[in-house]
């Protein structure tokens, strides 16, 4: 295990930045590709922000000694790479699918029908609408509007602004379904070990990723190295990729058939959330806390197995009677199952997700106010992982060998008309559900690249291009 550049690599892949609860998403294009790269110097220039807060600068996963006010990330599609001056032949070295970007690969994670690019908004299906995303997060609305009066001010003759998106976090870590989120993230080894321990899985023991599945230049899960075109050049390492989405999230409708639904299956409403996600809504999983919420330190909400048992769990659950196999925590990291593919851990993503929108009154559910979650899915090849991810464990009924039925209850592309969720109540029988709506609509999306601090000084500078 090696330890990481932690000062070349861009913050965001590393941290949560879980205290700086308002985030802005500015959406550009290259309008001057020198002056760009001249700005773009600038914020990588010798002194960061954490030292001189003054300086806006791009924030690095270093370690802090003092919390600065604000973080500042930028990511890029092939589009704007191009666009800034990337020789061809390097661009090449990408693998294809972040060539073909979020709107090429729309239909192979289906994102269909009210979901499709034309319909996402501030222009996102239109690709030279989007070069490159400055993502700001603060700690305070007052430094928000600051850092943004000097960002755009700085970006004026080098970027044109074609949309931008706010997010704010919702108290105790939840978002607009009801759910406490962000309770289980991969830990990259040579990183900062996280919050909460996980089961030793794969191909490291102590519960850690191979650095490889997040970042190029390193080996992964399979003991290569993704992208080696450019895994091994200053532009690609130390570098990861990540879909960036604006989620729709339909909480109205999805409580009013919680409502509706729970009692035709002998559950409450909150158990049939709780079967939906594979935790209770205030986080204990349900392979540690089947029949209601139990107590469990914070450091042990991970430490649980499906096939078989993590240190302290008492039983595994291979069969999905206290977690039911389609749920979607069982679906988006299926641990030590035996599921479609190869390592189930070298498919795990990063999620830097915050909700928009106010939050959810059950008294004025139908108030017209959009809500959902705006961020990043951080992974190092889109294919092998978050497209992986989305289109054979999140939208097949097949990924646990005929065990299941229907595609993912939360995210899954559903329709009333086919969606159905097995509930298994024995070893060898079980409930159904169905007849609900996709309760999550895609309404923006980009595929993009975030460089280490020496890949964007590789891009600021006119000699390398």
């Amino acid at each position: 295990m090696s330890t990481l550049q932690l000062d070349d690599i861009q913050g965001i892949i590393l941290r949560g930045y879980g205290s700086f609860a308002r985030v802005r998403h500015f959406i550009v294009a290259v309008a001057d590709a020198g002056r760009a790269r001249i700005f773009i110097g600038n914020l990588i220039g010798s002194i960061p922000a954490t030292i001189n807060p003054e300086k806006l600068a791009i924030t690095t996963a270093a370690t802090w000694h003092v919390k600065p006010d604000y973080t500042l990330n930028l990511a890029f599609t092939y589009e704007g790479l191009s666009a800034l001056g990337v020789p061809p032949t390097l661009l090449a070295g990408f693998a294809p699918e972040f060539a073909s970007g979020a709107i090429g690969n729309a239909t192979a994670i289906f994102d269909v029908d009210a979901s499709a690019p034309a319909n996402w908004e501030g222009n996102m299906g239109v690709t030279s609408e989007v070069h490159a995303i400055f993502s700001l997060f603060a700690r305070t609305s007052h430094e928000l509007e600051s850092r943004t009066s000097e960002l755009l001010t700085a970006i004026s003759d080098s970027f044109r602004l074609t949309h931008r998106h706010d997010g704010h976090a919702l108290p105790d870590g939840y978002v607009h379904f009801g759910y406490r989120d962000g309770l289980s993230q991969p830990w990259i080894a040579g990183g900062p070990k996280p919050a909460r321990p996980y089961p030793g899985l794969g191909v490291n023991k102590d519960g850690s990723s191979p650095a490889g599945d997040f970042l190029l230049g390193y080996e992964n899960s399979f003991a290569n190295k993704y992208s080696p075109g450019v895994a091994d050049t200053p532009l690609g390492r130390n570098g990861s990729f990540a879909a960036f989405r604006i989620l729709k999230q339909e909480v109205a409708g999805f409580e009013k058939y919680l409502q509706a639904a729970a009692s035709t299956v002998n559950l409450t409403p909150d158990q049939l959330a709780a079967k939906f996600l594979g935790r209770w809504r205030s986080g204990q999983p349900l392979a540690l806390c089947p029949a209601a919420p139990c107590p469990i330190p914070s450091d042990r909400l991970n430490m649980f197995l499906y096939a078989g048992t993590a240190p302290g769990q008492s039983e595994p659950d291979p069969k999905g009677v206290a977690c039911p196999i389609g749920a979607h925590i069982r679906r988006g990291n299926p641990r030590d199952e035996i599921v479609a593919g190869f390592f189930t851990q070298q498919a795990r993503i990063i999620r830097r997700n915050v909700p928009y929108g106010p939050a959810f009154n059950p008294q004025q559910p139908d108030d017209g106010i959009e809500r959902g979650l705006i961020g990043y899915f951080i992974n190092a090849d889109f294919a092998n992982q978050f497209q992986f991810l989305m289109s054979q464990w999140m939208n097949t009924d097949n990924f646990v060998g005929g065990m299941i039925s229907g595609v993912d209850p939360l995210i899954g592309a559903n329709s009333p008309s086919s969606s159905v969720f097995t509930i298994p109540t024995s070893p060898t029988s079980s409930v159904k559900v169905s007849g609900f709506e996709r309760f999550v609509i895609t309404r923006g999306s980009a595929y993009c690249f975030l460089p280490s601090m020496t890949g964007l000084r590789y891009i600021a500078s006119p000699t390398s291009q």
